[in-house]
């Protein structure tokens, strides 16, 4: 549990064999936002092309750790939290000690 809420943790992934890090492009959705499985979340531009991340789950988007325009943003790096609908995604914080973190 983060923060008294819980969350799930979306990291970068990797999208190609050979892909060590990535760029985030553009986020489809801002923090707050209900996301439903399937939607577009963020463009990740990797070594070889740009690809559409899609939510996996229903929930809301708590908080954006990684921004727009952030380059080399490693596999498996924090990039956002996902709450469940109805949880307050503002009580949300980000866990300390992840690879790649920042404090905001």
């Amino acid at each position: 549990m983060l923060g008294g809420v819980p969350a799930t943790q979306i990291l970068m992934p990797a999208l190609s064999p050979t892909m060590e890090e990535g760029t985030i492009v553009k986020w489809h959705k801002k923090e707050g936002e209900s996301l439903s499985a399937g939607d577009a979340l963020c463009d990740i531009e990797t070594d070889k092309a740009t690809i559409t991340m899609d939510v996996d789950e229903d929930g809301v988007l708590a908080k954006i750790v990684v921004q727009e325009g952030t380059r080399n943003v490693k596999i498996s790096d924090l990039i956002a939290l996902v709450v469940d609908q109805g949880e307050d995604h503002t009580k949300v914080e980000i866990p300390i000690g992840l690879s790649g973190m920042k404090p905001s």
